[in-house]
């Protein structure tokens, strides 16, 4: 799913954007990973979209300690702070790993 403006906003307002910029270039990584192990398992010749990536991300993110950490520090504890999360990694990385994908290509 695309980062609604709803969970934008709960993520600001529970200071997990400001996380996210803290430790940007690890979930950058993480996200360039991901969509690599998705584009190399897919058909050859596969669009691979947002929503492709956030699946096989979302496992990921669930058990990455430095987020567990923090929403156990803030006390967030629905499921939904993971998949607000998700979104935002894809949706704050998405077009930088599409032009460095495109560059490797190129």
């Amino acid at each position: 799913m695309a980062l609604t403006l709803e969970a934008e906003q709960r993520l600001a307002d529970a200071g997990l954007i400001e996380f996210f910029e803290a430790n940007e270039p690890a979930w950058l990584g993480t996200a360039k990973q991901t969509k690599a192990f998705v584009a190399g398992n897919f058909p050859p010749g596969s669009l691979i979209r947002r929503d492709d990536v956030a699946k096989a991300l979302y496992p990921l993110v669930e058990v990455n300690e430095l987020l567990r950490d923090q929403l156990s520090a803030d006390k967030l504890r629905g499921k939904f702070w993971i998949r607000f999360f998700v979104d935002l990694i894809i949706d704050r990385t998405w077009e930088r790993l599409d032009e460095e994908d495109e560059q490797a290509a190129g």
